[in-house]
Formats: C-alpha cells, sequence, structure tokens
C-alpha cells in the first residue's frame, strides 16, 4: 500500500513538472488542469479609456459585456440598442437594435481565454491554424517577470501573429496581430482574477505599433448566474440583458 502510495505520488509530480515543449502539449495541459472546472458563462461591465495620437485620453464609456464559451461573446456600447454579438465566428451589429451589420468576425481570443475547454484538442489545434497562428512555432519566453509559453512567433518577433499563456496557470497574457492597414495590435493581459474554477482579466491594454490606444478595466466580474437565453439570439436578441440576470 505504501508503494503504491508512493507511486502514485512520483506520477503526479512528474506529470506536474513535464515539460511543455509544443503546442499540442500545451493544449493537452490546459484541457488536463480545466476541462469541467472552467466557468461557462460570466458577464461584467467594463470601463474603456481609449487614447488620441499624443497619449491623452480621447474619451471614456461604460461598456456591458457577456461571454458564453466557446464561442459566444456581446458587446452593449452604453447606448440604447446599439450593441454587437459574436456567435460561431460571425457578428451581428445592432444600431437603435435594427440588425445594420452581419459578417463573418472570429473573436480568436475567446478560444484560448476559455473556449478551448468546452471543444474537443483536435477541434481546438484546427481553429489554431484556421486563424492563422503557425501552431508549429513554440517556445518560452517572459513577460512582466513571469514565464510564458509563446504560439506562433520566434523569439524576439512582436508582428508576426502571436498569443502568449502563463506558465503556471495558463490565463492568456498577450496576444499580437495585423491589422488590415499593415501594423500591429498588441493586446495584453493583466491583473487575473481567480473566478469559479478558471481565470478573468481584470485590466486589458492595446497597443497600435507601440502606441498606447486603449485600456479596459473590467467590473462586476460575475460568472455565478445564468445568462438570458435571449442574450445571443441575433433574430430577437434581448435589449436589457445585463437588467435581468438570473
Amino acid at each position: 500500500m505504501v508503494l503504491r502510495i508512493f507511486l502514485l505520488s512520483m506520477i503526479i509530480c512528474a506529470s506536474a513538472t513535464a515539460q511543455i515543449t509544443s503546442t499540442a502539449q500545451l493544449v493537452d495541459a490546459m484541457q488536463v488542469k480545466y476541462r469541467g472546472k472552467w466557468f461557462k458563462e460570466y458577464t461584467f461591465a467594463q470601463q474603456t479609456i481609449r487614447y488620441n495620437q499624443e497619449g491623452a485620453v480621447r474619451d471614456t464609456a461604460i461598456w456591458n459585456e457577456a461571454v458564453s464559451y466557446p464561442d459566444h461573446f456581446r458587446i452593449d456600447f452604453g447606448q440604447p440598442g446599439r450593441f454587437i454579438i459574436f456567435k460561431n465566428d460571425s457578428s451581428w451589429f445592432f444600431q437603435n437594435g435594427e440588425l445594420s451589420r452581419h459578417r463573418y468576425e472570429p473573436q480568436e481570443f475567446l478560444l484560448f481565454k476559455g473556449g478551448m475547454y468546452f471543444i474537443s484538442r483536435a477541434d481546438v489545434l484546427d481553429k489554431l491554424s484556421a486563424y492563422g497562428y503557425d501552431t508549429s512555432v513554440f517556445r518560452e519566453d517572459r513577460l512582466n517577470g513571469r514565464k510564458a509559453y509563446v504560439v506562433g512567433a520566434k523569439e524576439g518577433d512582436l508582428t508576426t501573429k502571436q498569443f502568449w499563456i502563463d506558465a503556471d496557470h495558463f490565463y492568456t497574457v498577450r496576444r499580437i496581430s495585423q491589422l488590415d492597414n499593415g501594423g500591429s495590435l498588441d493586446v495584453q493581459y493583466s491583473n487575473h482574477k481567480r473566478v469559479k474554477g478558471g481565470w478573468v482579466e481584470q485590466v486589458v491594454t492595446f497597443y497600435r505599433d507601440g502606441r498606447l490606444i486603449q485600456i479596459e478595466n473590467y467590473l462586476d466580474i460575475n460568472a455565478s448566474g445564468k445568462l438570458d437565453p435571449e442574450t445571443f439570439n441575433t433574430e430577437k436578441p434581448s435589449a436589457d440583458w445585463f437588467e435581468k440576470r438570473k
């Protein structure tokens, strides 16, 4: 009996310290740690601060947002009837409560921020490739003094599409992508909060070609209730879902 306990302890320790050297191994480790534990839905109020070319605050607003993993996301922009629903890699934008635009527009960060715990390993890797990440490029780096795993770009490359995962807790800390105009967008996630078996960042900072353009502060993070089913209904969406949480 003692020998069995000792061997089991050795196996657990070996698994915990196993070196991760590829994107597939990272996905495996993340799913082993959080599948069945990560929360499915959460909401928050977002203080959005935007900056002008000179680095001064241009405007500040409060948005209401909802996420339902793996791929549902909604932002209400603080004006009645003005909101956007992202679902199944497409978006529906509403003005005055009426549909104004519908197009293919994946919110790929939902995948590695929590959506990956609700789909298969194969689907995660397929989606990463479909979104344009070179999953064959994998390395370790450091951000703000913490070890991170980087998928998609080699050391020193801060322009190629990539995302960074904290090596200890497996939450997203950075993503870099190319803009349509040829520039780059660097998004950094910080001040993570433990929430119902998972994590949520409380600050998101956006840089365009190295210039600060936006900071988001997440307020009133709530993963304990249930969203109104009409929140993501693109035919007849609820106008005030954030006032009707169950």
